[in-house]
């Protein structure tokens, strides 16, 4: 039987750090306590009250990372971790100090506060977007709401926008801004009657995480913030070639473990060249002239027919350039409208554009792009329309009005007036100057919609990258912002008809 063991000094650090995180006792004692030395569950609650390794400092948070990221169950177990966001998590996070709560330590290169919170319009949200990149470049960490950034007090939030905004408007705006997305939770304290807003941001393992357009007076395009201690702002060469490296680290082990697939024969290889497919327990060709039909697809299988294997391949596809392979977007679940229409307004390829067209007749708006999808599906208009038809829609309106748009019989044509009118006019003679405004945006999107088809097609795509801006602008919960979608939603049906009903 194994006998009971004593810490080291610096296990007790890494503890120590642990339960500055909140970390619960049991979860603690899994990552210390082994078959072949066993610690006592009440070692943890010693440590935490001081009676047992009182002089050890705490662990760095640097340390704990690499104590976690090193650390081996001899029996594969996953072990248990808390989330970043709880409450006993977050409130290690604060001490109460004479009546207040205040952030322990300040600011760090994991935590920045902000007194207030603003999502919308986009521009109010800036700071807090570039200091979402800076940590997700960094170590990751929390964006604190209602904590002023000057005494590190938890003065809290003055209003109930942070508790009532909706994480997905949030993954929008990140989406918009930046590339790759940063991956945020959303959580909430109170603290002596006042409530905290948190956004806990995770490091991305797939940095640099880069600005792609101007928001606000904060985030330009092309920015590549990093979260230093106490300020966010742009990274330094020696940090990003930091992130560059740990990013080549990755992408060797993903090849060497690919690599090892191929050697035990879990995984076969392709010679683009020769049509060869090669694995340990055997080999076979396709013929040159079928490679570049062949889509390969996850969903892919073998199937045996008279004992013979066979490849089963799905649909036809067109060799495309190494930009045009990163603007696809393959989507296949929780098609929205808003993907819909700015999958449209970006001219972004995606895998399976039937499902956005099919998504269509689930939904309770009645204008999108259309003609862009099927254009990529490779299909007719009369194809689509009868496996419309066959469709079970959850709004048989909206699918028989779709039927009626490719028939011919309705378009997103309406007649403009007023400022719209006087608007549309300068935009068919190629005058053509973005709002500045939500207000001027409505005006915008009813002249688009009045466009005739004598427009210039390089017109038409000037209009289409403002039209995504507008969309951009559009993105609030409020009953306005909805209305500008709707306008922006039938402009972008038709330009959709404009560049491709006629081919």
């Amino acid at each position: 039987m194994a006998k009971q063991r004593n810490l080291s000094d610096a296990e007790i650090g890494i503890v120590k750090a642990m339960l500055r995180k909140g970390w619960r006792n049991d979860v603690i004692h899994y990552y210390f306590n082994r078959p072949d030395r066993l610690i006592s569950s009440g070692r943890i609650t010693q440590i935490k009250n001081g009676k047992y390794g009182a002089s050890v400092e705490e662990a760095q948070p640097d340390e704990l990372e690499t104590f976690l990221s090193t650390w081996r169950d001899p029996k594969g177990k996953t072990p248990p971790a808390p989330s970043p966001v709880d409450l006993r998590t977050l409130r290690s996070l604060f001490v109460r100090d004479t009546g207040v709560w205040r952030l322990v330590g300040g600011e760090t290169d994991r935590i920045e506060c902000k007194a207030g919170f603003r999502l919308q319009p986009e521009e109010r949200f800036s700071k807090a977007l570039r200091a979402i990149a800076g940590l997700a470049n960094n170590k990751g960490g929390y964006l604190l709401f209602g904590v002023t950034d000057a005494t590190y007090q938890a003065d809290g939030l003055s209003d109930d926008v942070f508790t009532k905004s909706d994480i997905s408007l949030l993954n929008r705006i990140l989406a918009g801004a930046l590339d790759p997305i940063a991956h945020v939770t959303k959580g909430l304290i109170e603290l002596g009657g006042k409530q905290v807003g948190v956004l806990y941001v995770e490091k991305h393992d797939h940095g640099p995480v880069i600005a792609i357009k101007n928001v606000g007076q904060d985030v330009k395009e092309g920015g590549i913030y990093f979260r230093y201690v106490g300020e966010t702002r742009l990274v330094k060469p020696g940090e990003l070639r930091q992130i560059i490296a740990a990013r080549e680290q990755r992408a060797v082990a993903e090849f060497s473990a690919r690599m090892n697939r191929v050697a035990i024969g879990k995984e076969a290889t392709i010679d683009l060249d020769s049509g060869e497919v090669a694995g340990t327990s055997g080999k076979f060709l396709i013929d040159k002239s079928l490679l570049p039909s062949i889509q390969f697809v996850r969903e892919g299988e073998f199937d045996e027919k008279k004992g013979a294997p066979a490849l089963r391949l799905i649909g036809d596809v067109e060799p495309v350039s190494e930009v045009e392979r990163e603007r696809t977007r393959i989507i296949r679940e929780n098609v929205t409208p808003d993907a819909v229409v700015r999958n449209f307004l970006r001219a972004e390829k995606v895998a399976e554009p039937m499902q956005y067209i099919h998504f269509q007749a689930h939904a309770q708006r009645k204008w999108f792009p259309v003609w862009f999808y099927i254009e990529q599906a490779q299909s007719t208009a009369t194809d689509v329309a009868e496996d419309l038809r066959r469709q079970v829609a959850t709004y048989p309106s909206s699918r028989d009005a779709l039927v009626d748009r490719l028939a011919g019989k309705e378009s997103a044509f309406r007649q403009s007036t007023g400022k719209a009118e006087a608007l549309r006019g300068k935009l068919a003679r190629g005058d053509i100057k973005a709002p500045i405004d939500v207000d001027e945006d409505i005006v915008f999107a009813s002249a688009v919609q009045a466009l005739p088809a004598t427009v210039k097609p390089q017109d038409l795509k000037s209009i289409r990258a403002i039209l995504l801006e507008c969309l951009d602008r559009a993105q609030g919960t409020d009953p306005r912002s909805s209305n500008r979608r709707g306008a922006i939603y039938r402009a972008a049906a038709r330009l959709d008809e404009l560049l491709y009903s006629k081919k």
